[in-house]
């Protein structure tokens, strides 16, 4: 009887210390009822805390002390263990042997505060007695005696392993992508964020699937997220060991590398994943060929935030898309000239309007046989002020990417309607003017209203506004596209399609759209020279075909007379060109519709730019050295930029003549380095450049004047005679660094 008094007491104690949430009703009616009926009976009472605790799904326990043996163990103790409640007697330490290694710590820590007359609560995985992994959530509530000593610990323990898979499985969908099981952009934006704030030197790789969409389109989308694991798997095998790899979206991926030492390291990096997608990967008998396009910028030089990083990185992916994809290119404005040069108008554009650096060129379209007037193609041009005249093919598209280009157009428009108006009141003849929208605009709400609104502003017919769009752009576009061209129609603004004839399925758009307008693509207008038959066959159709369609046509590029023969005997309505004009500035175009026509003239090469006095001797090259230019100065400045390739073709103590495939500023205020190696000695040299020229299509030729002290002037003379002797003599020029392909395929190449 003692000890089965003893017993319900420590059930007494356990009932009055321990949580009874867990209960449920009945079971608490019942314990009541029963021990209204028996208070006085030791038998009964006992039963009922048996009874309770016993079909608990929790597991109740004491110990007399913290490190003393346990009292009591009711049965959901066992079972939660997946160990019998002997053993537990026996080995009262043997649950905390179960505790995961990573975890034993801070449960010790736990049961340190339980000594210390804390109550606690604690959340930590074992190993089962069956070795099964789950999670316990434990209270645990001391006894403290008025001198502090603690006599007596009750505990319970739950099984919340069902819930805990429910919160992983829950926290894996918010963290990771459920295709790839790759960290998704969450995540991505967590790393980013804190290898940022600890100032971690990283990499940063956004990777693009080329046309990913064609598969989706074609094969379906189960086809398409096979591809996107598969694909996954091999980056992750490409991964190097402290990097980090997720999913952006849909094909998109960022790699992350850290701890490199040299950026050559990324550069591999990016290498070995462009040649692993060299191996096909075969789904269901579908073997796919697929590539992919890579931008890479560095922390911190590139960007000091997750949101930067990943912009000037995205803008580095759109330039190797633009370089045909399948391949890498970096952000850094510092790798070369070309970068320098983009880096420095994309942050002036957003001045450039303010500053009123923006020009309209005008170049007149004549009508063939008697060369009247009948329109013009304004152009826009930015006149930086470091870098001179810069060409709509440099900064269009840099604007398409910094999200400028709306408001260039914007200002085109507007500016085209103000002089429409100027030339209105002057009583000059007016012509239609036509101006290029890039499809970005088309997107942006508000085009036919503001359309409308500077016509009206400036009392200007709307036919005398043409907008073109690419043939190619038009391809891509959506219905919302065609709805707002034949909105502008109807207002009466004409439509005209540019560079016809390079899209390959335009004639359901022509249907569509009904254009007002089609222009030959100047790619055909070259080849007349030619004796291909299928190109001028290509012409005389789209000439055909503009007619039977009421539509004008005009020839683009057209610079000899040859050409202008051929496209006067098949009708084309309009001629532009160099033959009859190169774009103006806006007071020459007046002058030229005051007068109403235009001669054919076919136009020789010119240089631009100002001739240095030849007072030293030149010595011309037997074949092109090989050496690289960079930006010394801006403005006295110095500046760190990686160097260009170019050709030198000659050499003397004044000056040399370079070629580039770079379009550069002559008389401006940089200072360029040029340093290449003849006879085995590097040569470097700081100059201006003084004139330009066109030598071949993308390639120009440079006259560099420099000024030498005595000592460097003595030096170079020195070479200079000996190559000069060599040449007499009929000799090789040794260690010298020579370029033996042609001059195009060196650019090409490099």
């Amino acid at each position: 009887m003692k000890y089965k008094e003893q017993k319900l007491n420590i059930l007494k104690r356990l009932f009055n210390n321990v949580e009874t949430t867990k209960l449920s009703g009945a079971m608490k009616e019942d314990y009541f009822e029963h021990t209204h009926l028996a208070e006085n009976g030791f038998e009964i009472e006992f039963n009922n805390f048996q009874y309770i605790f016993d079909h608990l799904t929790s597991g109740i326990w004491m110990r007399e002390e913290i490190q003393g043996d346990l009292v009591y163990a009711s049965k959901g103790f066992e079972e939660i263990l997946n160990l019998p409640l002997d053993k537990i007697y026996e080995t009262p330490s043997l649950r905390f042997q179960m505790v995961h290694s990573m975890h034993k710590k801070e449960v010790a820590a736990h049961l340190e505060m339980v000594a210390e007359g804390k109550k606690v609560q604690m959340l930590y995985p074992i190993n089962d007695g069956k070795g099964q992994k789950k999670w316990l959530l434990e209270q645990i509530i001391p006894r403290v005696k008025d001198d502090g000593i603690v006599t007596q610990i009750f505990g319970m323990i739950t099984d919340v392993t069902h819930e805990m898979k429910i919160e992983e499985k829950l926290n894996f969908l918010a963290h990771y992508d459920s295709l790839t099981r790759l960290p998704n952009q969450k995540s991505l934006f967590e790393k980013l964020d804190h290898f940022c704030r600890e100032g971690i030197k990283f990499s940063l790789l956004y990777l693009d699937i080329d046309r990913f969409h064609v598969i989706n389109n074609s094969l379906g989308y189960q086809i398409g997220d096979e591809a996107l694991k598969k694909i996954a798997l091999r980056l992750s095998d490409l991964t190097p060991e402290e990097g980090y790899l997720a999913r952006l979206n849909s094909n998109d991926f960022i790699l992350v590398v850290k701890n490199y030492e040299y950026e050559e390291e990324v550069y591999e990096v990016a290498d070995k994943i462009l040649r692993s997608f060299e191996k096909p990967i075969t789904i269901r008998d579908y073997v796919l060929h697929m590539t992919t396009s890579i931008g890479i910028t560095f922390f911190p030089e590139e960007g000091e935030g997750r949101l930067t990083l990943l912009e000037n990185a995205h803008t580095a992916l759109y330039q190797a898309k633009r370089q045909g994809k399948n391949n890498y290119q970096l952000f850094s404005y510092s790798k070369d000239i070309p970068s320098y040069k983009k880096y420095v108008l994309d942050r002036d554009m957003r001045l450039a309007l303010i500053n009123d650096e923006f020009n309209l060129y005008f170049q007149p379209q004549v009508e063939p046989r008697e060369g009247f007037i009948v329109g013009a193609e304004v152009l826009i041009r930015w006149q930086h002020p470091e870098w001179g005249d810069i060409s709509p093919a440099e900064f269009i598209p840099l604007a398409e990417e910094n999200h400028m280009i709306n408001n260039i157009i914007d200002w085109e428009i507007e500016k085209v309607c103000a002089i429409l108006h100027e030339w209105k009141v002057k009583g000059y003849r007016i012509y239609p003017i036509s101006i290029n929208i890039s499809p970005m605009r088309f997107m942006k709400d508000g085009l036919v209203e503001l359309i409308q609104k500077q016509l009206e502003k400036y009392d200007v017919e709307p036919h005398y506004l043409e907008l073109e769009i690419t043939e190619s752009s038009l391809l891509k576009t959506d219905q919302t596209v065609l709805t707002i061209l034949n909105e502008l129609k109807e207002l009466g603004v004409k439509i005209a399609i540019d560079d016809f004839g390079t899209g390959y399925s335009s004639l359901d758009y022509l249907r569509k759209i009904k254009p007002d307008t089609i222009k030959i693509d100047q790619t055909f207008i070259n080849n007349i020279k030619s004796d291909s038959e299928i190109d001028k066959g290509v012409i005389a159709s789209i000439l055909f075909l503009g007619k039977r369609l009421e539509m004008k046509v005009v020839a683009e590029g057209v610079e000899e007379k040859g050409q202008l023969e051929f496209l006067k005997h098949n009708e084309c309505d309009m001629i532009q060109g160099f033959l009859f004009s190169e774009p103006v500035p806006k007071e020459k175009y007046e002058k030229m519709i005051q007068v109403g026509y235009l001669k054919a003239v076919q136009k020789s090469k010119r240089k631009s730019g100002m001739r240095e006095n030849r007072k030293f001797y030149r010595f011309e090259l037997p074949l092109h050295i090989q050496g690289e230019m960079t930006i010394a100065e801006v403005n006295d400045q110095v500046v760190h930029v990686g160097s260009t390739p170019i050709l030198i073709e000659n050499l003397s103590l004044g000056g040399i003549r370079v070629l580039s495939n770079l379009k550069l500023p002559v008389n401006s205020n940089m200072k360029f380095k040029f340093e290449f190696k003849v006879l085995g000695e590097v040569i470097e040299l700081y100059g201006r450049l003084r004139w330009i020229e066109e030598e071949l299509p993308d390639v120009y030729s440079y006259g560099v004047l420099f000024r030498l002290n005595r000592t460097y002037e003595d030096y170079l003379a020195r070479l200079i005679n000996q190559m000069t002797t060599l040449r007499i003599k009929n000799q090789p020029i040794p260690n010298t660094e020579f370029v033996y392909e042609q001059v195009s395929s060196y650019f090409q190449r490099t």
